[in-house]
């Protein structure tokens, strides 16, 4: 697969699930035993993948992430993004604050055909305990 056709599923990724919250819509992207590295933890299939992207909208249910640069070649890329959002629930043991907050970061996708087969998420969460 082409580094064109890599970033264009992962900029759809992003919009689809996280920024559109079509969370069903995750079948089209990642594969059934997608394994997802968090920043607490580990998802090991599409179902858990889900529940886990259900979690993170529901503490920042107005969360937008923008795709700042991507970068890779066959089947590997990786992303820097800043996600904007507001701290609405508790959230890997940060009680809520119900303050906006930015936050950067970095994924690195490893796709099996055209889709994500796992994935790396890399961030500073240090900003939810201010």
């Amino acid at each position: 697969m082409s580094n064109t056709q890599t970033k264009t599923i992962a900029h759809r990724f992003i919009e689809e699930i996280f920024n559109a919250r079509n969370i069903e819509m995750a079948k089209n992207f990642v594969t059934p035993d997608i394994i997802y590295h968090g920043m607490a933890e580990e998802v090991r299939s599409l179902e858990e993948f889900k529940r886990w992207v259900a979690e993170d909208l529901t503490a920042f249910p107005d969360m937008k992430v923008t795709i700042l640069d991507e970068f890779g070649e066959d089947n590997k890329l990786a992303i820097r993004w800043n996600l904007k959002a507001t701290h609405e629930k508790d959230f890997a043991d940060f009680p809520a604050t119900h303050k906006k907050f930015e936050a950067h970061g970095v994924d690195i996708f490893h796709f099996e055909g055209d889709k994500i087969k796992e994935a790396w998420t890399v961030t500073d969460m240090s900003v939810l305990a201010q």
